[in-house]
C-alpha cells in the first residue's frame, strides 16, 4: 500500500497517510487529535496550512474556507489527500483520540420507518462497533460522490451494529439512495468514529436539545447517561423539536432507560402547529422552550445539541451569549 509521511511542522514526529486517505482522516487514525467538527469540509474548523508537499482536493469549492482564507493559503484537512510527503501546520486539540476511526463494510439489516420522512437505518460490521455516545460516522453510499456523516442513536457493543436516525431530504442523492434503493443485505462503507460532542462522564446533570433526525445522537447521549455508574445520581432533560406534530417521534429507548436515571424529562417542542396543542407539547422555538422551561436554573448543566445549524446556532447564543453558561458546557458538532 503507498503511504505519504505527513510531519507537522515544529513536531518531532510525523504520521503515514494512505494513498486516498484525508490529512485529517490519517491523524485521527494515528491517535493524533486534529481539530475538526463536521469532516465533511463545511465547517472551517479543520484550516490548516500546507507547508511544504502536494495534495489532491477532493472538494474545491467547499463552504468551510472563505476568500480570505484562500487567499492565506489556508486549506481543510478534511478535503486534502496527500499526494507526496507533506509538512502541515495545524491545531490540535491537546489530547489524545479516544476510538480511532476505521472503515469497514457494513450491511444493512433493517429500517425502520418512524416518521413521513424518517427512519431508523440498522447495519452491522463484521468488527465491534467502538464509539462515543453522540458521535458519528461517514457513510459512502453507491452513486453519491462524497461520504455523508449520520449520528449513531444506539451504544457501542461487540456485535458490530449501527444504528442511525436518518431524514429524507427532498432532492438529497444520499437520502435519495438510503430511503429508494438500498435494500436489506446491501453492503457500503462506513468510516467511523467521529466528533467532539460525545457524553462526558462526569456528567451529571445533563440537557439534550435536538431537532429533526437529531434525535438520533441525543439518544444516544442519554442512553450513555444510563450506563454510567451511579445513574441514578444522573439526570437528563430532552428538547426536541420539529416544524409540526407529524415530524416528531419517540423512540421506545427513552422509557427503557427512564427507570435507570434519577430523572428524564421529555419536551417536544413544534414550531408550526398543525392543528390543536395536545398537553405536553410545546410550540414555538426549540431553545425558546429550553429558555422557558428552565428559566435561570441553567447553572450546573452540560448541554448537549444537534440538529439544523439555525437551531444549534440559536442555542449557542442563548446559552453563551444571553445567559453565561460557560462555552466548555455545550457540545455540538457543527453541520452546514
Amino acid at each position: 500500500m503507498v503511504e505519504h509521511l505527513v510531519s507537522r511542522d515544529g513536531a518531532d514526529e510525523g504520521y503515514p497517510c494512505a494513498a486516498g486517505a484525508t490529512v485529517l482522516g490519517a491523524a485521527l487514525r494515528a491517535g493524533l487529535g486534529l481539530a475538526y467538527e463536521c469532516n465533511s469540509g463545511s465547517c472551517g474548523s479543520c484550516r490548516y496550512q500546507l507547508v511544504s508537499g502536494e495534495v489532491r482536493n477532493r472538494r474545491p469549492g467547499a463552504p468551510g474556507l472563505t476568500a480570505r482564507d484562500r487567499r492565506r493559503g489556508r486549506r481543510l484537512a478534511c478535503q486534502d489527500e496527500p499526494v507526496s510527503a507533506c509538512t502541515v501546520r495545524a491545531a490540535t486539540t491537546g489530547g489524545p483520540v479516544g476510538h480511532r476511526p476505521g472503515r469497514h463494510r457494513a450491511e444493512l439489516q433493517v429500517v425502520h420507518q418512524l416518521t413521513h420522512d424518517m427512519a431508523e437505518f440498522v447495519f452491522l460490521t463484521d468488527h465491534p462497533a467502538r464509539f462515543r455516545p453522540g458521535q458519528y460516522a461517514m457513510l459512502e453510499l453507491p452513486g453519491v460522490t462524497g461520504e455523508r456523516a449520520y449520528s449513531m442513536c444506539n451504544l457501542a457493543n461487540p456485535c458490530g451494529e449501527w444504528r442511525f436516525v436518518i431524514k429524507r431530504v427532498p432532492g438529497g442523492a444520499a437520502t435519495e439512495v438510503l430511503f429508494d434503493k438500498l435494500n436489506p443485505g446491501d453492503r457500503i462503507a462506513l468510516d467511523g468514529p467521529f466528533g467532539h460532542a460525545f457524553l462526558r462522564e462526569d456528567d451529571h446533570r445533563i440537557v439534550c436539545v435536538a431537532g429533526g433526525s437529531g434525535l438520533g445522537a441525543m439518544l444516544g447521549v442519554v442512553s450513555g447517561l444510563a450506563a454510567l455508574p451511579r445513574p441514578l445520581s444522573r439526570s437528563a432533560h430532552v428538547f426536541y423539536g420539529g416544524r409540526t406534530g407529524r415530524d416528531l417521534c419517540r423512540l421506545p429507548v427513552l422509557d427503557r432507560v427512564a427507570d435507570r436515571l434519577g430523572e428524564l424529562r421529555f419536551t417536544p417542542v413544534v414550531s408550526e402547529p398543525d392543528a390543536p396543542v395536545p398537553p405536553g407539547l410545546r410550540t414555538g422555538y426549540v431553545h425558546d422552550a429550553v429558555a422557558a422551561e428552565l428559566g435561570n436554573d441553567l447553572g450546573g448543566r452540560t448541554f448537549y445539541a444537534a440538529g439544523p445549524p439555525v437551531m444549534t446556532e440559536a442555542l449557542a447564543r442563548l446559552l453563551v451569549l444571553d445567559s453565561g453558561v460557560p462555552a466548555d458546557r455545550l457540545h455540538y458538532d457543527r453541520f452546514l
